[in-house]
């Protein structure tokens, strides 16, 4: 029997996971090292990820418009990336050229990721 793959949870527990390693690496190298900066910035890809899967609007029945389904979404998800980006760098005073590179990373990474499972629908 095949389990039931949540995509939420698992981009939930993804996010719980890097989060951790990012507060262990602030704890052991501190917010001045690059390598802590590169992984709060996955931590801020990860979370827009999570926001882009929770936020976007579900294929169903009826055609969905762009300004009322789309784009409230899109907007929130922006504002909150920003941020939490703004929060990381400015708040908790995290390397900022490491927070950049590890973004960027981590939303091509992501994109990677989603293009791919376009191009190949899992089976049933």
């Amino acid at each position: 029997m095949k389990g039931k793959n949540n995509t939420a949870v698992n981009l939930a527990a993804g996010f719980a996971v890097v989060l951790a390693a990012a507060c262990i690496l602030l704890w052991r190298l501190g917010a001045a090292h690059l390598v802590t900066g590169i992984v709060w910035g996955i931590v801020v890809a990860h979370l827009g990820l999570l926001m882009y899967y929770i936020l976007v609007p579900r294929p169903g029945g009826k055609a969905i418009k762009f300004f009322r389904g789309y784009l409230p979404g899109a907007l929130l998800r922006y504002v909150i990336m920003i941020s939490v980006f703004c929060a990381v760098v400015f708040w908790l005073r995290i390397n900022a050229v490491g927070v950049l590179v590890g973004t960027f990373a981590g939303m091509m990474t992501a994109t990677f990721i989603s293009l791919n499972r376009m191009r190949h629908p899992p089976e049933v």
